[in-house]
């Protein structure tokens, strides 16, 4: 590896680190200026393809799992809301 590619791989490494994982190749590529292409290249040959994320999470209101920001209080909110403007 050359000495570019040394520093990215440093670079992933410590966004790895720092995150716990919770980051995805298209982050790493933000945070390092290299492609993602390059990033994946790099995790493959390093053996870390399986210390981070491997897709981007949903915020989705709609999806209702786990970790969502949408809850039956902000329901009853809502319809609270509709009946004292009516």
């Amino acid at each position: 590896m050359n000495i570019r590619l040394e520093r990215i791989a440093y670079q992933i490494h410590w966004l790895i680190q720092t995150t716990g994982g919770d980051c995805t190749l298209s982050e790493m590529s933000g945070f390092t200026g290299a492609s993602v292409a390059t990033c994946r290249n790099i995790t493959r040959a390093r053996a870390w393809t399986g210390m981070y994320r491997k897709t981007a999470k949903s915020n989705s209101a709609s999806r209702g799992r786990a970790g969502d920001f949408v809850s039956p209080v902000d329901d009853s909110l809502a319809t609270l809301d509709l009946l004292v403007r009516s």
